[in-house]
């Protein structure tokens, strides 16, 4: 399995309402998406995270381009600030604190 964590944060207040009916509709896509074993959202520090965990990689790749969360990368730039995805194997789903710290390293190391 592959994991798959990312970080936005919102450019301001009124880009909320677009982003969020956005987002819920791409979470909803990953949800019903062939291999996806497990998604969910949630917020930490001011930072909205998409993690996700799929069976194949191929599988991730085939609902990252296409239908509501390949809409949602077009306008993202005009929403949010993206901070960075982090991508890695895993054999259980991972806590969403462990995927956060995963994230938070793999942001440290880069920077």
């Amino acid at each position: 399995m592959i994991a798959a964590i990312g970080g936005v944060r919102l450019k301001s207040w009124f880009t909320a309402p677009e982003f969020f009916w956005r987002a819920r509709q791409a979470l909803q896509q990953a949800k019903d998406s062939p291999g996806c074993s497990h998604a969910l959202v949630f917020p930490r520090d001011g930072i909205y995270f998409s993690l996700t965990v799929w069976d194949r990689p191929e599988d991730m790749m085939s609902y990252a381009h296409s239908g509501p969360h390949a809409r949602l990368l077009k306008v993202t730039p005009r929403l949010a600030h993206v901070l960075y995805f982090h991508h890695f194997p895993c054999t259980k789903i991972p806590n969403p604190d462990v995927a956060w710290q995963l994230w938070r390293q793999q942001g440290q190391s880069a920077a």
